[in-house]
């Protein structure tokens, strides 16, 4: 259900204690654009982390908390203050341990709770590698965006999870087959729930993709995401698009299972199930990965990170936070253009880059441009 308007939220401003290499820093009176220019190793992808963490309760750095606390220090601090048109809300992240807890207006909150309240998209330099990537960026990449949108979908993903780490220990333990058949009565049924979740997270973003990638070409051709099963894992060049219903799903999985036991009882890990599967760009039909030039898979990712942010405000109601960290460098004139142009439509944006001159005048004067340097970190 879409939000009213009054609930829409920006950063109002942010404060680091002890958080990678700060040992403080504020930034207050942010507004709708904010560029972050400074060389490189003095912090600006620390800020755009931060923010990750307070907004889409990740980091696209790092899985493990202790990594995010300055060095020679115990413990490290994220605060956000958050406004709307009827709300003002303060959140604060603390890090302790190995282990993050949040805080809502000085409430204690899980993650769960946090979910959804504002949105991020995050574009990488490592992003623009996710068409001929590795399957596991691609998964990772839609698990992220499903987990904004959909409280479910992170619950049950993270139970999938931890069935799949369950049957690994146990096939490193060489348990027998009845032990691991009922971890697999259950592992395949939350799967199904996993792929059908990926299944219309893909539904949703595929016509914000197809108009964003035909926006940023100019030309004629034909993009889509296409979720592709383990069972249909290959390396055809040329790919359907395929669906499946839930039951269908469930007896192709565990079929698939089944026959695979002997290849997971050698190679020791759960090698049946969603963790396995991928999802694919498709150039005119065809696997991007072999018939892309290095141009349309920058215009691929490109479109598809437009994607993410359109699919969420239309999910969610609301308008994500982007977090754009040093890819001005990456794109061509034009991308950068498309891209500022897009910014340009009242979305929270923030932007790491070394060289301020990717930026027009007409851009700077709009923007709030924090030069970061010696002695700011």
């Amino acid at each position: 259900m879409a939000l009213e308007a009054g609930d829409e939220l920006h950063i109002a401003s942010l404060d680091l204690l002890h958080f990678r290499n700060y040992d403080a820093f504020h930034l207050d009176d942010v507004g709708y654009l904010t560029i972050l220019v400074g060389p490189n190793a003095v912090g600006k992808t620390s800020i755009v982390e931060a923010i990750q963490l307070v907004t889409a309760l990740s980091s696209f750095r790092t899985s493990k908390a202790s990594r995010l606390v300055k060095w020679g220090e115990t413990r490290a601090h994220v605060g956000a203050r958050l406004v709307g048109e009827s709300r003002d809300l303060e959140i604060g992240l603390d890090i302790a341990g190995g282990s993050r807890s949040y805080k809502l207006n000085g409430k204690a909150k899980r993650v769960s709770d946090l979910t959804g309240l504002l949105p991020a998209v995050t574009f990488t330099p490592d992003d623009l590698h996710l068409v001929k990537g590795a399957a596991a960026a691609r998964r990772d990449a839609l698990d992220a965006l499903g987990s904004q949108i959909s409280k479910n979908f992170a619950a049950v993903r993270g139970d999938y999870v931890k069935l799949v780490k369950q049957k690994n220990r146990a096939l490193k333990a060489e348990e027998a087959d009845a032990y691991l058949a009922s971890i697999d009565d259950v592992l395949v049924r939350v799967g199904v729930q996993v792929l059908s979740h990926r299944m219309t997270i893909v539904s949703r973003v595929q016509p914000y993709f197809q108009h964003f990638y035909r926006e940023i070409s100019g030309g004629s051709e034909r993009v889509e995401l296409n979720y592709v099963p383990c069972w249909l894992r290959g390396d055809d060049d040329e790919l359907t698009r395929y669906a499946f219903d839930r039951d269908e799903a469930l007896a192709r999985l565990e079929a698939y299972g089944r026959a695979m036991r002997p290849v997971e009882r050698a190679r020791r890990r759960a090698v049946a199930g969603p963790h396995a599967d991928d999802v694919l760009f498709l150039l005119n039909g065809r696997n991007a990965v072999h018939f892309a030039s290095q141009g349309q898979q920058r215009c691929i990712v490109l479109a598809y990170k437009l994607a993410e942010a359109a699919a969420i405000e239309d999910a969610t109601g609301r308008k994500p936070v982007l977090l754009l960290d040093d890819v001005m460098s990456e794109l061509d004139e034009h991308r950068r253009a498309y891209f500022m142009e897009f910014v340009a439509d009242d979305i929270q944006t923030f932007i790491t880059t070394t060289n301020s001159a990717y930026f027009t005048d007409a851009m700077k004067r709009r923007a709030r441009v924090v030069r970061l340097g010696e002695g700011t970190a």
